[in-house]
């Protein structure tokens, strides 16, 4: 199972440098995961990019949901990972994710750094 960041996810609906690597992993068919913080998230970015959202609907049947709960935001706090608010909660979710995930597909360095220094890796399509 691969943790799916937004930066990677917007990659997968909009052609940018490296969508074609980031397509190439949904292609592949292998489980996805992520915060359910994906939903809203990709939706912003749609609205704000004036793209059709049935490609966001799609996107995220194929991503396994994770909630947020206060244990979750309370390990985003722990972290200290001095990532932005949202990023942060995308960290602490793969964190929890860690024994069950091979690693994060995300294109924010930032992001990526902050996984590393967890223990998970960067899916080669973006990191």
């Amino acid at each position: 199972m691969i943790y799916l960041d937004t930066s990677a996810a917007v990659k997968a609906l909009v052609d940018e440098p490296g969508s074609d690597l980031v397509r190439a992993v949904f292609a592949a068919g292998d489980p996805l995961v992520s915060s359910r913080l994906l939903r809203v998230e990709l939706h912003a970015a749609v609205s704000r990019r004036w793209l059709e959202a049935s490609g966001v609907d799609e996107l995220l049947a194929r991503v396994s949901l994770v909630g947020i709960d206060d244990d979750l935001l309370d390990r985003a706090v722990e972290l200290g990972s001095g990532l932005r608010a949202l990023d942060s909660l995308h960290l602490a979710t793969a964190v929890d994710l860690a024994a069950d995930i091979e690693g994060m597909l995300g294109c924010d360095r930032e992001l990526i750094t902050a996984a590393r220094r967890e223990g998970i890796p960067p899916h080669p399509a973006c990191g």
